[in-house]
């Protein structure tokens, strides 16, 4: 899943682009007088225009994000032996010239950390279960549930609510771990944290592992985007298209291998 992930993300992207577009080069070189590869090449530009338009690409995840709405408190049953549950998304890690690092959360774990802050201060739950390894374990840096934790402590939440979750490598692995935490600690309400394009996925594999939750999607888009950021091609609109192939594959992914409930 990991490599599959990694090659989407690849393929949409500006490298994926220069690689698609020297095979073709090369396709024309061997078949000089074949239309077909000038054909191919005219439709891999139109198709890389449009993924790279931020607002196609914008309207797309709209799509599928579905129709989450803020978390409000009226959502929770008073009471309850609450948790906040926060997916990590990944850290940035930065090294010297004597291989000292230092990790910080990216920027998805980064508005994440700030809607968990938010639902921490409306529902005061027992517990904040900072959720989230690393699937590619070669790397140097402390994994997303670390970072996130620190950033949790920064925001003012007490370090004695926190819980700190580093296994998982995916989504699927951090319901498996984080499912038997909350069972242990006896909690019976869920409140989970992530960005809106993953929350159908997340929810859906947290019910698969008899999790129910309650969705608290995080504030990814602000509303001062100019027109001509959401009209002209760029390179946040090409990421947002990697997103958006990813989360639409792993949803068919998760479902086919029965890791999805509805």
């Amino acid at each position: 899943m990991t490599a599959g992930s990694d090659l989407v993300g690849y393929l949409v992207s500006a490298g994926g682009v220069v690689s698609i577009v020297l095979f073709i080069a090369v396709w024309t070189i061997r078949a000089p007088r074949s239309p077909h590869p000038r054909r191919v090449l005219i439709a891999l530009a139109i198709s890389f225009t449009l993924l790279s338009v931020f607002g196609i690409q914008l309207l797309l995840a709209r799509f599928l994000s579905g129709a989450f709405k803020p978390f409000d408190v009226s959502q929770i049953e008073p009471g309850q032996a609450t948790a906040i549950v926060v997916l990590g998304s990944g850290s940035v890690v930065a090294e010297d010239w004597d291989g000292r690092t230092l990790s910080f959360v990216d920027r998805a774990a980064a508005i994440r950390v700030t809607e968990a802050v938010r639902v921490f201060r409306l529902v005061n739950p027992i517990a904040v279960i900072s959720s989230g390894g690393d699937p590619h374990t070669r790397r140097k840096g402390a994994r997303t549930g670390e970072t996130m934790k620190d950033a949790l402590v920064a925001a003012g939440v007490p370090i004695d609510r926190i819980l700190v979750e580093t296994e998982s490598g995916t989504t699927r692995d951090e319901a498996v771990v984080v499912a038997p935490m909350l069972r242990a600690r006896g909690i019976s309400q869920v409140i989970l944290v992530t960005s809106g394009l993953h929350m159908r996925r997340a929810l859906g594999t947290f019910r698969a592992e008899g999790v129910p939750a309650i969705p608290a999607i995080a504030h990814e888009f602000t509303s001062d985007i100019s027109l001509a950021f959401v009209l002209i091609p760029s390179k946040e609109g090409l990421g947002l298209a990697a997103e958006n192939a990813h989360e639409a594959l792993a949803l068919a992914y998760y479902w086919l291998r029965g890791w999805w409930q509805r």
